[in-house]
């Protein structure tokens, strides 16, 4: 989850001491002390097959992120926060130990960060992170321990990269898969990182004497919150994924490591966090749900697939225990979502349950005192009413998955149904569906229809944009566009003396923003058809958040037999699976947003179809 930052915090300077080149070495792996090897593992939580184990016996948890660890209120609150976790039964939470600002910030910066300037370590937070550790050993809490953040929250991804000497594009809200690929290749990122890995790992709380790696509170370390790469940057993930964990098992290797990889929601995500949970330096699989940020589940029983599709993975193919990181239902479901948010809550748990979830996180136990969060569970009287039929329902939960039953198994799952999805990435978006109309003039026909006024676009992900200089409506991966248009007897009668028509329409791939740092490889191959009869294919460039006019024409027999038939017919768009299904972008009207570039060609665009003599 990207966590809002105040907004003080959002206007700090961008201005960094830069690393000096020698940090771009790695650091050389710390062997563990001969006290670590020889510690009791009974009490520490284990991996033993497909589950989780304490002294040998199953060990299943509803639990939550628990807001603790940033800003003056939140960690005032530490006591009381965790109360109301053990009040509800839960018996893990997840906190960020984490936080990198640049130098010359306000004092009051120092409560969000674990680090000001690549060298400027802040003890404070070092030893509230002790505090939060012994307050939950005493209520006999465990705790995963989140050790960087992909996003820009307290620092993240981009402040390393700026330490680094990375330019990081301004992209506000988001980080461009450009600069992420570039994090998990650059060698003076990983030595900045790994010098925090190590502080953390290693440090010893004197509050409870133990060395943190010996201390059987934490259950695992998670490398980052929510990486993630695109085909082009699976193979640099991989790696990165790989040598670090290597790395925090080094230095502790009693504790479990998770990856943190935010999980998916397109095909593509599928077999990259697939990939991730496969590594074997990795010891259980994780991911973050929001499903009702998710097109393709509005009800139950898609929520159902959505659920089952994780655990299958994890369970079956991978043979790993598996960890909601976050899950979470905002405040205000919306209309289309019909139940209300505890009724949501209850059939994720319950369907988790069922599925035998080995533990899940809920998205956020936190006080009042903050501005308010869109998925917030307070825990502060009298706030705390607000979201207590919430908090109910994972009780009722935690009081499940504690007891010692049977694992549950799912009928559905198993080694039978192996790697095939269960739930479906791709939807149908109905559109208006307006019919075009031939403009006919003596021997020419043409049809002019609106990007915007497609029949349905089927796809993992589908809308309308206008935040760039040119609307377009989009389709992600693979993805099909629908357009109907209609032939008059007028235009009968030129189809019948034509030669040939002509699709014509600006397009371009879809990428996340503007496909900053794309390639070639990011381009898409796009089929035309009327009626089902194939005009052919043609390369559509890689997304640029312009496009460019492409065209196609065809002389086929059964195109043009369905050109000269009076009635509704469908022009269809097509980006098939392949490497080359990066989504489709058709353009429409400028937005006056932003000025359009000199040489971008003519505006507004349009979907054309001509009729040639």
């Amino acid at each position: 989850m990207r966590f809002a930052v105040v907004a003080p915090l959002v206007a700090l300077s961008a201005l960094a001491t830069r690393f000096d080149n020698a940090l771009a070495q790695p650091l050389p792996a710390v062997a563990p002390t001969a006290a670590a090897l020889a510690v009791d593992r009974t009490p520490f939580v284990q991996v033993l097959g497909a589950r989780f184990v304490v002294g040998g016996r199953p060990f299943r948890f509803v639990g939550a992120n628990a807001s603790i660890m940033h800003g003056a209120p939140h960690r005032a609150a530490v006591e009381a926060t965790l109360d109301a976790a053990v009040a509800d039964g839960l018996r893990v939470v997840r906190v960020w130990a984490l936080g990198e600002q640049p130098e010359g910030v306000d004092a009051w910066a120092r409560d969000y960060a674990f680090r000001i300037g690549p060298d400027g370590w802040v003890q404070e937070s070092f030893e509230h992170l002790d505090r939060v550790l012994e307050a939950a050993r005493a209520r006999g809490l465990r705790v995963i321990v989140v050790l960087a953040n992909r996003w820009a929250d307290y620092g993240g991804v981009p402040r390393y990269l700026d330490w680094a000497g990375v330019s990081v594009p301004d992209t506000p809200g988001a980080l461009t898969e450009a600069a992420l690929r570039s994090f998990f290749r650059e060698p003076a990122a990983h030595a900045l990182y790994r010098a925090h890995v190590e502080r953390v790992v290693t440090r010893v709380n004197p509050r409870t004497g133990l060395a943190y790696r010996d201390d059987p509170t934490v259950l695992a370390w998670e490398l980052i919150n929510e990486s993630d790469a695109s085909r082009r940057g699976r193979e640099p993930l991989l790696e990165w994924t790989r040598t670090m964990a290597r790395y925090v098992h080094s230095l502790d290797p009693i504790h479990l490591v998770a990856a943190g990889h935010i999980g998916y929601t397109r095909r593509e995500q599928r077999d990259t966090w697939l990939a991730i949970q496969r590594l074997p330096e990795i010891d259980y699989a994780d991911a973050h749900a929001y499903p009702m940020e998710l097109r393709s589940v509005s009800t139950f029983a898609e929520l159902d697939d959505f659920i089952d599709d994780h655990v299958q993975l994890a369970h079956h193919v991978v043979g790993k225990p598996f960890i909601w990181g976050e899950f979470g239902f905002p405040i205000r479901p919306g209309t289309r979502f019909g139940p209300s948010r505890a009724r949501w809550f209850e059939r994720f748990l319950a369907r988790s349950g069922a599925d035998g979830v080995d533990g899940a996180l809920a998205w956020i136990y936190t006080v009042s005192a903050d501005h308010p969060q869109e998925h917030e569970l307070l825990v502060d009287d009298p706030a705390a009413a607000r979201t207590r039929t919430v908090r109910d329902v994972m009780a009722r939960a935690a009081a499940r998955w504690s007891e010692d039953a049977p694992m549950p198994r799912n009928p559905r799952l198993g080694a039978a149904q192996g790697e095939a999805a269960i739930w479906s990435t791709r939807r149908r978006r109905a559109g208006p569906g307006r019919v075009g109309v031939a403009v006919v003039r003596g021997a020419t026909a043409r049809w002019s229809l609106a990007p915007e006024a497609y029949a349905a676009i089927e796809a993992e992900n589908a809308g309308r944009w206008d935040g760039f200089a040119v609307m377009h409506v989009y389709g992600s991966g693979a993805a099909t566009f629908a357009y109907r248009f209609g032939v008059s007897p007028a235009a009968r009668r030129v189809a019948l003396a034509a030669r040939r028509v002509r699709v014509r329409l600006r397009a371009s791939s879809e990428l996340p923003g503007r496909g900053e740092g794309s390639t070639a490889e990011d381009e898409s191959a796009l089929r035309i058809a009327v009626d089902g009869a194939a005009l052919g294919e043609v390369a559509v460039p890689r997304d640029d958040g312009l496009g460019r006019w492409i065209e196609l024409r065809s002389d086929a027999p059964a195109v043009m037999a369905a050109m000269r038939s009076v009635g509704v017919h469908t022009l269809r768009l097509e980006v098939p699976e392949g490497p080359l299904a990066n989504g489709l972008c058709v353009y429409g009207q400028t937005t006056r947003r932003e000025p359009i570039p000199v040489g971008t060609g003519p505006l507004p665009g349009r979907v054309v179809i001509e009729l040639e003599r």
